[in-house]
């Protein structure tokens, strides 16, 4: 029978001002995975990304089987200013 990891998740959403914007849910939460689910969960220490939502929001997801990781942290400063910057990352104003 294969073990089981914890995967602990966070998300993050900002404005184009790189005000973090409150969208009632919790920032952090965590989850049981399965070791034979490695290549869905747990094949790295820390995923983690950001990307430009409609509306000009930017999002912030980090997944991680370290809980002290500080990848939620890197990934809501390059949300922030990925939503105050947008054309150095090839994102325009509509």
């Amino acid at each position: 029978m294969p073990g089981r990891r914890i995967e602990h998740h966070a998300h993050a959403v900002f404005l184009p001002s790189g005000e973090r914007l409150n969208i009632d849910r919790p920032a952090q939460w965590s989850v049981p995975a399965w070791e034979f689910e490695t290549e869905l969960y747990t094949d790295l220490p820390v995923r983690w990304h950001t990307a430009r939502r409609p509306g000009q929001e930017v999002e912030a997801q980090v997944r991680r089987t370290d809980e002290a990781a500080v990848a939620f942290v890197e990934a809501c400063a390059q949300a922030a200013d990925r939503a105050k910057n947008p054309d150095e990352y090839g994102y325009f104003n509509e």
